[in-house]
C-alpha cells in the first residue's frame, strides 16, 4: 500500500475549491480570511501531491484544468461524505458551544432574524451565529461551505440544495407619512408619474415587481438610487420620493413613512436553501426548525 501523503489534508482541499469557485487567488484568500501567499502555497503543494498544473492563467483570472475539474468533483464528495460522519449524531441546543453561519440580506435580517434571535438566545445561549451578506451568491456561499443556511428569496438551478418556502411577500410602497399619498393612497397613473427612489443589488439585480410594471408597460426612472436600504426612510421623509418594497419592512421604515398598498399586485416567495452534506446533521435539522417557527410568526403578522 502507497504511504498517504502528507500534504493532502482537508484545510488544502477546501483552499481547491474554493480556488476553483472563486476562479482567482486572490478572491479565494478573501473568501478564506488568508493571506493569498497561504493560498498559493497551498496550490503549489497540491499541485505536487496530484502531478498537474490545477489551474493556468486565461486573462485577469485563472481556469482549472481538466484533470483539477474530475479532482474537485471528488473531493467535493469526499468532503460531503465526511461532514456527515464528523457530525455529532446527537445534540443538544442548551448546551451547544458550536457556531452557525447564516446567509440572508437586509431584508431577512430585518424580518426574519429577529424572532429567530430570540428563540436561539433561549433554546441555545451558548451558541455562536456569524452572519453573513449574501448578496445574489448565497446559493454558491451554502455550495461552497461558507454558510449553514441561506434565507433569500432568490432561486438558482443548483443541484445538492434543499429548499422550502417559509411564507410568501408582496410589494406595497413607503412615502412620507405627511405626504398626499399616505392620505389617499396611490393610483397606478399617479405610480407610473411618481419620483421614485430605488435600491440598486448586487450584480444588477432586479426585484420581482419590475417585470409586472413592464408587464404594464411602465417604466420608472429613479430620482435617487441608493446601494442598500440602510436609513432609506430618512432619506424619503420630508420628501415626495415613493420606494417600492416588501410590505413587512413597514416597521423598519415607520420613524417617518408609512406603507400604502402599491397600485399593483405582486407577490413572491421567500425561501430556506441548505446543502445535501446537512440535510440530516441534527444541528442543522435543529436550525431549519428554528427559522420554519420564526417564519409562521412572519407570516402570521402578514396575515398569511
Amino acid at each position: 500500500m502507497e504511504e498517504f501523503d502528507g500534504n493532502l489534508d482537508l484545510r488544502a482541499l477546501r483552499v481547491l475549491i474554493t480556488v476553483h469557485k472563486a476562479g482567482s487567488l486572490t478572491a479565494a484568500a478573501h473568501r478564506l480570511g488568508l493571506n493569498q501567499s497561504t493560498v498559493s502555497y497551498t496550490i503549489g503543494r497540491l499541485r505536487e501531491t496530484f502531478g498537474d498544473e490545477l489551474f493556468v492563467r486565461a486573462g485577469r483570472g485563472i481556469l482549472p484544468t481538466e484533470r483539477c475539474e474530475e479532482i474537485v468533483a471528488e473531493v467535493e464528495r469526499l468532503l460531503r461524505d465526511f461532514a456527515r460522519l464528523a457530525s455529532p449524531q446527537h445534540f443538544d441546543p442548551a448546551t451547544t458551544r458550536g457556531r452557525l453561519v447564516i446567509s440572508c440580506n437586509f431584508y431577512e435580517r430585518t424580518v426574519i432574524l429577529p424572532e429567530l434571535m430570540r428563540a436561539l438566545r433561549v433554546e441555545a445561549p451558548g451558541l455562536r451565529v456569524s452572519i453573513i451578506q449574501s448578496h445574489t451568491q448565497g446559493h454558491r456561499q451554502l455550495l461552497a461551505n461558507e454558510c449553514d443556511i441561506l434565507i433569500s428569496p432568490l432561486l438558482a438551478d443548483t443541484a445538492g440544495l434543499y429548499t422550502r418556502v417559509l411564507f410568501t411577500e408582496r410589494y406595497a410602497c413607503f412615502v412620507d407619512r405627511n405626504s398626499r399619498a399616505a392620505r389617499e393612497g396611490i393610483s397606478l397613473e399617479e405610480y407610473a408619474r411618481a419620483e421614485h427612489v430605488t435600491v440598486n443589488y448586487d450584480g444588477g439585480w432586479k426585484p420581482f415587481y419590475h417585470e409586472t410594471l413592464k408587464s404594464l408597460n411602465i417604466d420608472i426612472i429613479p430620482k435617487l438610487e441608493l446601494p442598500s436600504f440602510g436609513m432609506i426612510h430618512r432619506l424619503i421623509e420630508g420628501t415626495d420620493l415613493v420606494l417600492t418594497a416588501p410590505s413587512a419592512l413597514a416597521p423598519a421604515m415607520a420613524e417617518s413613512c408609512v406603507r400604502i398598498a402599491a397600485p399593483f399586485d405582486r407577490s413572491f416567495d421567500v425561501h430556506l436553501f441548505w446543502s445535501g452534506r446537512a440535510h440530516q446533521t441534527p444541528i442543522n435539522r435543529w436550525l431549519r426548525a428554528q427559522v420554519v417557527r420564526a417564519a409562521k410568526a412572519v407570516a402570521a403578522r402578514l396575515g398569511g
